[in-house]
């Protein structure tokens, strides 16, 4: 008779279910503890809700086993995820599994005893030896003595007959056995080692005391941090992971992308000691991931830093959370479960009660709005470290330039670029376009040559000698002949240029000029980008070419320099967003410039430069470029002014996705016509990339005046309705892109 029940939560399903809990798992059941249990003739992984308690039915089935030793994830943090889970729309067994790191939220029937661990073997003093005992216990014994507590594999080469005898040494109370998970090393080299500073600014000084109360009181407050680029924030963040540490707390520090990380990791290891930080990011492999969470989950490492699905980290008592970056669209993850990390991160601070810092040179609107309206506290620091001037921008306007170098270099771009090569100094040259060329042409027809299963031409990269989908990754050398007119492949033609065919063209207009790139073609492990990142501090490079990668966080002091090739990338999409990303990448990529020595250069070069995002970022007008910004965006009631909900419909026919699209769209227009909300249904339309692999693709948008309105919608019966066979729906709260 099973006399205790759990409620659990199985992905995808969006009712809990109830089990029986046999009695020897019922010490080891908490809420979110991982368990097996048996549906539908098969056993499936699920999340307990509760702790047992007694059953008033012996009908339950019984749960199979318990996956965790240790929780994986801490119980406290079970209403954050309710929470989260009904604010993105997604059934809770699914969030929960795609908070897990991957090696540990798949497992179907094997957890965490699955996964090495290791004896450690000492003396125990409760025992009391007999001498009588055979002379191997003896051995043994003084073996211990000499060396300390010593793991198994260690004490079976000193005595290899030590695992026969240890059972019973352990049962009489003479050595104590303890089993410890594996945890690997994963740090490897630091990019730079970087002392701590001897004094903070008065600035950080001032954030920091704001900060602290909070910290003590362990009260959820949110921080805006902004501060202008170089100005120290990352010192702040150091200075708050302290004040927890001291208070035996917890810290978690969020960062956009695993390059960030790298540099982070090294500092805060040697402030806070190796042992006390782990990492969680993708570019670490399954079992580095799982090893760093269960450092965290069992309170070996005290310190969580990654990129945005470390907002999920096993963190118990969590003192601060520092989110650095916070307006970078990488925080939202564009597939699966569709959060935000940065968002997420203030729910977190909520429910668990610390103070939640956003930190940022370039906030994102809707920060900045809420800052200005006092739901943020704003920490302005707006000096730089070194107390160097912001660096000065120039426009070139690529309309009176006669003569484009390469095809895109300025004259007076150029001469800079000599000019800082022959002072000592670095530069960087921006393009936010990867590859050779962006499309291949028939000079003869004028026919792209299109990816098969996208509706996006395919992009050359030249070292590779690959057509490449940057949307589906599809792959194919270059055709022999056109497919339209059978022009041979002479005839092709480049359009456009990326940071490939930059680099190899500089190359050949400077031979002497040391050349590194960095995008996700030369960076694609984190082994590859700390390469590149310490060449450019050892100075081994005199032009480092990029992509939004090295726009925002990398400090390189010897680099006074900054090239932006095309300002005008991305201001022409159809989207409201547009100019806020054009501004925000313009002023973070600017910032990499004189940080330290002397003031930087930033030269711009645009075909728009009467354009208000570049004017503003040009001319350091960030208050101007806001309040622009928030009349247009007030007078469409876009956020910050109101809430979006979009629906992908996805089918393997154009007119199937179409139609399904509509019929879910008149649907979800009586649903607001039924309950008389403030809110529109808007499509559906095409996607701007309207197939991608192989499925058609239709938008439809949710545009409401707050997200419990646009929610209201989505929740009605309409869109229960569900999808005829063959279409998919997918559902983005507070969308980023519409692709």
């Amino acid at each position: 008779m099973l006399a205790y029940q759990v409620e659990v939560v199985v992905a995808p399903m969006e009712q809990p279910l109830s089990y029986g809990v046999p009695s020897h798992l019922l010490p080891i059941i908490r809420p979110l503890s991982r368990v097996m249990v048996p549906l539908q003739k098969r056993q499936v992984m699920a999340f307990c809700l509760n702790a047992p308690y007694p059953s008033q039915t012996t009908k339950l089935k019984p749960i199979a086993d318990a996956l965790d030793d240790i929780a994986c994830l801490p119980p406290e943090l079970l209403a954050f995820f309710e929470k989260a889970a009904a604010y993105y729309q997604t059934p809770l067994g699914r969030f929960l599994e795609q908070a897990l790191p991957a090696g540990l939220g798949k497992l179907q029937g094997q957890g965490s005893r699955s996964h090495k661990s290791q004896s450690l073997v000492e003396l125990a003093g409760n025992g009391v030896w007999n001498e009588d005992f055979p002379p191997q216990l003896y051995i043994i014994r003084h073996i211990l003595e000499q060396n300390g507590p010593l793991w198994l594999p260690r004490l079976k080469e000193l005595f290899p007959r030590a695992a026969y005898w240890l059972p019973r040494m352990e049962k009489q109370g003479l050595v104590k056995i303890s089993r410890h998970v594996l945890l690997r090393q994963i740090s490897g080299e630091f990019i730079q080692p970087e002392a701590a500073p001897a004094a903070l600014s008065l600035q950080q000084q001032a954030a920091l005391e704001s900060i602290r109360p909070a910290i003590v009181a362990a009260e959820f407050k949110s921080f805006l941090l902004h501060g202008v680029t170089g100005s120290g924030k990352t010192e702040v963040y150091l200075g708050a992971c302290q004040e927890a540490l001291a208070l035996g707390k917890t810290a978690l520090i969020l960062v956009p992308e695993i390059s960030l990380c790298l540099r982070l990791q090294g500092i805060l290891q040697q402030r806070l000691g190796a042992e006390q930080v782990a990492v969680l990011h993708s570019g670490l492999s399954a079992a580095e991931r799982y090893s760093q969470w269960v450092a965290l989950a069992s309170g070996r490492a005290k310190v969580a830093l990654g990129a945005r699905s470390a907002v999920f980290a096993p963190l118990a008592n969590l003192g601060v959370i520092c989110v650095d970056e916070e307006q970078d669209e990488a925080y939202k993850q564009e597939d699966r479960v569709r959060y935000n990390g940065r968002d997420l991160a203030l729910l977190r601070g909520q429910e668990q009660g610390c103070p939640v810092v956003l930190g940022s040179a370039t906030p994102a609107l809707g920060t900045f709005y809420l800052a200005c309206e006092g739901r943020h506290r704003l920490l302005a620091m707006p000096g730089r470290v070194y107390d160097l001037p912001l660096p000065r921008m120039e426009l070139i306007d690529l309309r009176a330039t006669p003569r484009l170098l390469g095809g895109f270099l300025s004259e007076r771009l150029f001469a800079e670029l000599k000019a800082a090569k022959s002072r000592g100094r670095q530069s960087i040259l921006f393009l936010n376009r990867r590859g050779f060329a962006p499309a291949i042409i028939c000079a003869k027809c004028g026919t792209k040559i299109f990816c098969p299963a996208c509706s996006l031409s395919l992009t050359w990269h030249a070292q590779r000698r690959k057509l490449i989908c940057h949307l589906c990754g599809c792959q194919r050398p270059l055709p022999a002949h056109c497919q339209s007119c059978q022009s041979p492949a002479e005839h092709f033609k480049h359009l456009g240029l990326g940071t490939e065919a930059v680099e190899e063209k500089l190359k050949e207009l400077a031979p002497e000029l040391r050349l590194a790139r960095l995008d996700r073609d030369t960076a694609a492990s984190p082994e590859q980008l700390g390469g590149i990142l310490r060449r450019v501090l050892n100075q081994e490079v005199d032009v480092l070419i990029g992509t939004q990668m090295l726009s925002k966080g990398h400090h390189f002091p010897n680099l006074t320099l900054v090239g932006v090739l095309l300002a005008d990338q991305g201001l022409n999409q159809p989207d409201f967003r547009a100019s806020e990303r054009a501004y925000t990448l313009l002023t973070q990529v600017a910032g990499r410039a004189g940080r330290q020595y002397e003031q930087g250069l930033v030269l711009v070069q645009t075909f728009n430069p009467q354009h208000h995002a570049i004017q503003a970022a040009v001319m350091h007008d960030e208050a101007g470029f806001y309040q622009q910004e928030l009349e247009e965006r007030r007078a469409l009631g876009y956020p910050p002014f109101g809430r979006l909900i979009s629906i992908r419909v996805e089918a393997g026919q154009e007119e199937a996705a179409r139609q399904a699209a509509e019929r879910l769209g008149e649907h979800l227009r009586q649903a607001v016509d039924k309950l008389r909300l403030r809110a529109q249904v808007l499509g559906p339309a095409p996607a701007p990339v309207a197939k991608v692999k192989h499925r058609w693709r239709y938008y439809l948008l949710i545009k409401a005046g707050n997200a419990k309105q646009a929610a209201s919608v989505l929740r009605l019966g309409a869109f229960r309705l569900g999808a005829p066979a063959g279409v998919s729906l997918t559902v983005d709260v507070d969308p980023l892109q519409l692709l």
